[in-house]
């Protein structure tokens, strides 16, 4: 059954590395739902963040097949109940509707969203929170056709359990 999973993978910082990945979630004829990649909290270590929806036999060999591009100093697969995860959105309302319509200022204070930009023409709302917050939220201004434009980010995560410690180790072992 297909299931969404997070393979988390680090890597050194080099040239090429996005498109080796990548290309092994193409050759399996998997989609990317949402791909973020940052620097880790080693220095000149990158974090990939690939969000899929497939199988764990499939996630499975995907990883073992990741783990063997040469730049790759670990990789694992996760469901999204292992990592702490959040998104970013930003919605584009028309300020016009926003200063007429009641709703609107409800649904900010209802959904804890933030005003990072308001001017003549249209007001930028940002929120965080799960994938889930940030759809419904959507869903919402959508059906009140308050929605001009919307954009999020891919899942930023974090380990609940210390994955520096390992890293460290297996960085000075190749060293």
């Amino acid at each position: 059954m297909n299931k969404e999973y997070i393979v988390i993978a680090f890597t050194e910082n080099q040239i090429g590395v996005l498109n080796r990945i990548t290309a092994c979630y193409l050759r399996r004829k998997i989609n990317i739902e949402s791909l973020k990649v940052s620097e880790s909290s080693i220095k000149g270590i990158s974090m990939f963040v690939i969000s899929a929806y497939t199988t764990e036999e499939v996630v499975s060999k995907l990883v073992k097949q990741i783990r063997n591009i040469i730049d790759v100093i670990e990789v694992k697969y996760y469901n999204e109940d292992e990592l702490i995860t959040q998104e970013i959105a930003l919605y584009k309302i028309s300020s016009k509707l926003f200063k007429e319509n009641g709703r609107v200022e409800a649904i900010t204070r209802h959904w804890n969203t933030r005003i990072i930009e308001f001017n003549p023409q249209y007001v930028v709302l940002e929120k965080t929170g799960t994938r889930e917050e940030i759809e419904e939220l959507r869903a919402e201004l959508e059906r009140g056709g308050l929605l001009e434009e919307f954009t999020r980010s891919g899942s930023v995560v974090i380990h609940r359990d210390s994955i520096e410690e390992i890293l460290q180790n297996k960085i000075d072992s190749n060293v």
